[in-house]
């Protein structure tokens, strides 16, 4: 099989695994150890999966997190371009439950991801791009107006 079908197919699978949300190791199995994640957004860089496993934190969400019914996909796609090493993918979160609270966003919560693959099609480095709330752009331009752009918010508990 050509190696951009390769990365077509394992970012399918990735993306087909994020979409259920429901078995949080296998998403973590198509990182690398030394995984670049870029959260461009949040101006967040983390240089590790285990600090990408606790940014993300489904692991420990218990039944903090909902979807509207069983079969719903957490996220819908809309494209997914590739080439042989990498793939950009576009789509929206799904509507949600967190902690009892329907999150359905009016302004959107579309993304652009892009994934890049090393030789073994494994995630080198993830990019994210994510529509956030208003009041989390809000979050974000004081923290980093106040502490620069580097610091990591307080919400991220690195510690291991």
């Amino acid at each position: 099989m050509p190696r951009q079908d390769q990365v077509e197919q394992t970012a399918m699978d990735y993306f087909a695994t994020f979409a259920e949300r429901k078995d949080w190791d296998k998403l973590c199995s198509f990182y690398r150890d030394d995984l670049e994640f870029d959260d461009v957004i949040l101006q967040i860089h983390l240089d590790s999966l285990w600090k990408f496993k606790r940014f993300y934190k489904w692991d420990e969400e218990g039944d903090a997190f909902q979807k509207l019914s069983p079969e719903q996909d957490h996220l819908t796609l809309y494209s997914l371009l590739v080439n042989d090493s990498t793939a950009v993918a576009q789509g929206r979160v799904n509507p949600f439950y967190y902690h009892g609270t329907r999150m359905d966003f009016k302004w959107g919560m579309n993304f652009t991801i892009w994934l890049y693959f090393d030789q073994d099609l494994k995630i080198r480095k993830q990019v994210d791009w994510f529509e956030y709330s208003p009041e989390t752009l809000e979050n974000v331009v004081k923290r980093c107006s106040e502490n620069g752009h580097e610091v990591i918010p307080d919400w991220l508990d690195l510690s291991k």
